[in-house]
């Protein structure tokens, strides 16, 4: 064989395993169509409440440290940090959000949350995870809930009840 043929003939078989077939096709759609009405979440608790943010909102996660406290603002505020050279409140949510504040238990994270082009750390008592959530679970806050202002939705899944954030609010509210 000329060795022209035998470069097609390579490039054929190439080609047949990286183009795309039915079967793939078809798995993507149906990989599509799970995703499609599902909500991705950072949720954490407060307590023993449960909270979250969508992960979109989430920046990343820093265990605490010591920030700059800042004069004559509120006692919520704990101060700002540097991360990543950018400046950043430090929010105590639990004390922001009317229910306490966050003991310093070494399960207490910063969780850095953004909003168009704002940031802020919230104190929280420690993370439950990463999770997809089927948007059928998501009901209108409550008039009844303390902290519906900031928030987006109520996450009903059984007995499991998730109030999810919303950071945008929570952030504007503090420039």
């Amino acid at each position: 064989m000329r060795k022209a043929t035998r470069l097609k003939i390579a490039e054929a078989e190439h080609q047949a395993t990286v183009a795309p077939t039915v079967e793939n096709y078809d798995e993507s759609l149906e990989h599509r169509k799970k995703s499609e009405g599902t909500v991705n979440i950072i949720s954490f608790f407060l307590g023993t409440d449960e909270y979250a943010f969508e992960v979109s909102e989430a920046v990343e996660v820093l265990r605490p440290r010591q920030t700059t406290e800042v004069p004559w603002t509120p006692e919520y505020i704990k101060g700002i940090l540097s991360v990543r050279g950018e400046m950043v409140p430090v929010l105590d949510l639990k004390m922001r959000l009317g229910l306490g504040n966050v003991n310093g238990r070494p399960s207490a994270r910063i969780l850095v949350v953004g909003a168009e082009d704002l940031k802020a750390g919230l104190l929280v008592d420690r993370l439950a995870g990463v999770r997809e959530v089927p948007a059928s679970f998501l009901e209108p806050p409550g008039e009844s809930e303390p902290q519906a202002a900031f928030m987006k939705a109520v996450i009903r899944d059984g007995e499991r009840v998730i109030r999810l954030l919303d950071a945008g609010v929570l952030i504007a509210a503090e420039s």
